[in-house]
């Protein structure tokens, strides 16, 4: 029998136009979630939300004092009242926002 295990991406920085999120900071996180298998790279937000649809799992990764990241909630796609895709966390963390991270 074959496991099938999905992919675990991270978001570690936004592009924004306007306020709608376009563009993220994403890569692949190893199994131990201890360094990337593929380091981020701007990616679509159409991408991402393939990614999430697909069922991989797609984590925030926060800056922390020690210049490192945290990983934070997981993100879903959300959509606005005009139908319009966009990212959000799948729960709400006390101070934290994907507004929170970092822009490119």
């Amino acid at each position: 029998m074959v496991e099938i295990v999905n992919a675990k991406y991270g978001i570690t920085a936004l592009r924004y136009a306007g306020a709608q999120i376009v563009d993220v900071m994403m890569g692949l996180i190893d199994g131990t979630q201890a360094k990337w298998d593929l380091r981020p790279a701007p990616t679509r937000l159409t991408e991402v939300v393939d990614r999430l649809v697909e069922g991989d799992t797609v984590i925030s990764l926060f800056p922390d004092e020690a210049g490192g990241l945290e990983p934070g909630p997981e993100v879903k796609v959300d959509v606005l009242p005009e139908g319009t895709e966009t990212l959000a966390l799948a729960e709400d963390a006390p101070g934290r926002s994907l507004r929170d991270l970092p822009r490119f």
